[in-house]
């Protein structure tokens, strides 16, 4: 074990040591689990590695926050560019184009034994296999669900299942508190505004947390592409207004604004700026954005 690895793998002997005591499987700490390891990944394909993988490339931000989070952010070489997080991360060799399409010359020069894609290029994983001659995970669709099984399976694949399983039962318990602690309250009416009254896919997964932190989107009925017509904002009575940061929206400018500063969140102050990368997160720190909206939406909850 290189002492690059070791290094990281540190900080996260806590999470394999604690695995016994939740039922799980014991794998020591240190000692590369038996190969060939075979997983099913966000797109229910099968994927199967050989030998630990030492040379990662991950062409999708998620998908590299959860290669570090479960101890193999030693072996990636590669990512999508667009990381926020961890820091070492955003210093990585940058595999994706602007166009978001892999740049196989340099998926080439780091001769990667495991790509990670995401669920947008699932119809180059076959061909990105073939090429390289190396397995490819395909990332889920991005939900809370796809999110924990992608981090359960990368665990299995990078030699590292233990860490993957035990971090997945720890959100879970995270989201159990937060639902348990909004749940009794009364659920409250939020605008999400990303810049110029555009707002976030009902349907997607950022919509879902709104839901699971207890608010109810009032423009569940946005037309994706469109700004949100300020007459239905009106009308609607956000109670709450979460508004991504970096895009102008401020809680100042809402009140001088004649068509917002009577909205009952901007009246109250009710008011919350969020990452510009935390409704489109698709690693474990999804469920620290959910407790930070969860709170703004019910900050007298108990939420663990």
């Amino acid at each position: 074990m290189s002492s690059r690895r070791l290094r990281l793998a540190v900080p996260l002997a806590a999470l394999a040591l604690a695995a016994p005591a939740c039922g799980f499987k014991s794998e020591p700490v240190g000692v590369l689990p038996s190969f060939p390891r075979t997983a099913d990944d966000g797109q229910g394909r099968t994927v199967t590695v050989d030998a630990q993988p030492s040379r990662i490339v991950s062409l999708d931000p998620g998908l590299t926050e959860t290669a570090f989070a479960v101890g193999a952010g030693a072996d990636v070489v590669g990512a999508a560019g667009t990381e926020s997080y961890p820091p070492p991360a955003r210093r990585l060799p940058v595999a994706v184009d602007s166009d978001g399409k892999p740049k196989t010359a340099e998926i080439r020069r780091l001769d990667p034994d495991l790509i990670l894609v995401p669920a947008t290029l699932a119809g180059e994983a076959a061909s990105l296999g073939s090429q390289f001659h190396v397995p490819v995970y395909v990332g889920g669709d991005g939900t809370l669900n796809d999110i924990e099984h992608d981090i359960a399976q990368v665990g299995v694949l990078t030699g590292f299942a233990v860490r993957g399983r035990t971090l997945v039962q720890h959100m879970q318990e995270r989201v159990t508190a937060i639902r348990r602690g909004v749940g009794a309250e009364p659920p409250v009416r939020v605008f999400v505004d990303n810049g110029f009254f555009y707002t976030i896919d009902p349907a997607g997964p950022a919509g879902d947390l709104i839901t699971m932190a207890g608010g109810v989107d009032v423009a569940a009925d946005a037309q994706p592409g469109t700004p949100y017509p300020l007459v239905k904002l009106r009308a609607a009575r956000p109670q709450a207004y979460l508004a991504v940061a970096g895009r102008g929206t401020t809680l100042s400018g809402l009140r001088k604004s004649p068509g917002t500063k009577r909205l009952p969140a901007v009246r109250s102050g009710r008011f919350l700026l969020i990452d510009p990368n935390a409704l489109t997160d698709r690693g474990p720190r999804v469920v620290a954005t959910l407790r930070q909206i969860a709170h703004a939406l019910h900050p007298t909850a108990s939420l663990s």
